[in-house]
């Protein structure tokens, strides 16, 4: 531990100490609850979102502390993941959660990168918390880190949380606030409130959890038949789509939100529905119409 380290320890701003006072006031904690961490270094805050009951998973390009993260997390027996990724270039590939943090990290983007970032982050998270301080950039290119930009950004969100500074108490305190925004396209609501007209796949995760090829399922011979003006090629790629899709969901997470109307009624997403019921969830990300 370096003497800076020493220094930082039990401050407000700093560590545990930011995340503390400027990340878990905003946090509702419940069950089946995620948070990604975009720019999340060794993964401090992972292990304390760990600890609160979320599943976890961070974003990083520092190789060398991913790595020395990822040794003390299978030392210590968590759970939680760390991509090596820039946070731009994986939201693709990331799940729906419920929270994406960014801890004095959103200003390393371009403002044009970060911009992007939010056009797709508003399907792929419920809330998204900026943690930011006094960053006085020269070249105006970068993200800023002021607390009226930053509300600019998210126009089209609804803030709901603030946390404002704080008395600059230690050596090395800091000007730090915080916000929290609701996306108005994602939500999530309990399996059992929706409303799936088709079953016909109902079986079809457990059967693939069995090992059975996708071909002897009650699916497939449900399915052939009624696609009967399909090529043999085409309703196999049809099934190895599915089947590579619920093994995703098993092992990585949701991608994108069901889509429901106005009366829960599932419009887009009855295998996601399957496969995350399937799975043991009691709730769902969902997209209105």
């Amino acid at each position: 531990m370096t003497s800076r380290d020493k220094e930082e320890l039990g401050s407000d701003f700093w560590n545990e100490g930011k995340f503390n006072n400027y990340v878990l006031p905003h946090l509702k904690l419940a069950p089946e609850q995620s948070f990604v961490d975009m720019g999340c270094n060794a993964g401090l805050h992972l292990k304390m979102a760990e600890e609160l009951g979320f599943g976890a998973l961070g974003v990083d390009t520092d190789k060398k502390a991913i790595e020395r993260g990822k040794q003390w997390r299978d030392d210590h027996g968590f759970k939680y993941q760390i991509i090596d990724s820039e946070m731009n270039e994986i939201i693709d590939d990331l799940p729906v959660v419920d929270y994406t943090v960014f801890i004095n990290a959103h200003y390393y983007l371009m403002v044009n990168e970060f911009l992007e970032y939010l056009d797709k982050l508003r399907r792929k998270t419920r809330y998204c918390i900026i943690v930011t301080d006094e960053k006085n950039r020269l070249n105006r290119c970068w993200a800023s880190a002021d607390n009226e930009t930053i509300r600019s950004y998210f126009r089209e969100w609804e803030e709901v949380g603030f946390i404002g500074e704080k008395e600059l108490k230690g050596k090395h305190a800091r000007k730090l606030t915080s916000h929290c925004f609701k996306s108005p396209w994602v939500d999530k609501i309990e399996l059992d409130k929706l409303d799936s007209s088709n079953h016909v796949q109902d079986d079809f995760c457990a059967e693939l959890d069995e090992g059975k090829d996708y071909k002897d399922t009650k699916y497939y011979k449900i399915i052939k038949p009624y696609r009967k003006n399909w090529s043999e090629e085409k309703i196999n790629n049809w099934f190895q789509g599915r089947v590579d899709h619920y093994f995703s969901i098993k092992g990585e997470g949701l991608r994108t939100p069901i889509i429901v109307d106005q009366k829960n009624e599932i419009v887009d997403g009855n295998h996601r529905y399957a496969a995350i019921r399937h799975l043991g969830f009691k709730q769902i990300f969902i997209e209105k119409v």
